[in-house]
């Protein structure tokens, strides 16, 4: 019963290897996204383009934006009269294409946050380390104290972005357990003094960590885990 059991354990650790090896390819390259803004209040606003942002760099987390075109006259009105109402201003960038349609991520703010900053704000990209897009939210210096902006300070967005890289736990030193093992098997091979000690005294030291992450990952309740999410 002792090979079938270190057979799986075996498996199971070069299973891992596969699994984690993936994670440390990082996104070096440009990706242009297009930012879409609304000043429509509703459950239905029309977006326009605002501009684009470009990932120069993952690893260094280098993005930069560029806005389409000045804010037109009729986007001025429409910023003031929403301030005028306490509406929000929304942004949206495209992800991707889906049967369903293109889905988004979105973040909002006040419109009198974005007014009073004169069009001055920071995007916080969320993305995984190989560029997928996870999120975005907005921050503005405005504070809505009712401040009267002159129409000259609402044409040129001020636009920092900033990348917020997710990044992954460290893997397992699972390379050093494969170099040993074909050493071992070199040897037997050689003919040379075999090791008659039982498969897990050998490699403990690799095992029992292993299976105590398993352990706990299988023992986990997924209907525990406190009240978060949801809505009004």
């Amino acid at each position: 019963m002792a090979a079938p059991m270190e057979n799986m354990i075996v498996l199971t650790v070069l299973a891992f290897i596969s699994l984690t090896a993936g994670f440390e390819d990082e996104f070096e390259g440009s990706r242009t996204l297009s930012l879409e803004h609304s000043f429509d209040q509703g459950l239905d606003p029309v977006f326009t383009k605002r501009g684009t942002l470009v990932i120069k760099s993952v690893q260094s987390k280098r993005a930069t934006f560029s806005q389409s075109a000045p804010l037109s006259k009729d986007d001025r009105q429409l910023l003031r009269s929403t301030v005028d109402d306490d509406g929000m201003y929304r942004v949206r960038i495209p992800i991707r294409e889906t049967e369903e349609g293109t889905v988004y991520v979105s973040s909002f703010t006040r419109a009198c946050a974005i007014y009073e900053s004169s069009l001055s704000d920071t995007l916080i990209v969320s993305v995984d380390q190989s560029g997928e897009v996870l999120g975005v939210s907005m921050a503005t210096t405005g504070n809505c104290e009712g401040l009267q902006v002159p129409t000259s300070n609402l044409t040129d967005w001020r636009t920092r972005v900033e990348l917020s890289v997710t990044v992954t736990g460290p893997a397992p030193d699972t390379q050093s357990y494969i170099e040993k093992l074909k050493r071992e098997e070199q040897e037997k091979t050689k003919g040379g003094k075999s090791d008659d000690r039982s498969f897990f005294a050998k490699y403990w030291m690799y095992i029992v960590p292993f299976v105590i992450i398993m352990f706990v990952m299988q023992s986990m309740d997924p209907n525990q885990g406190g009240g978060g999410g949801g809505g009004s």
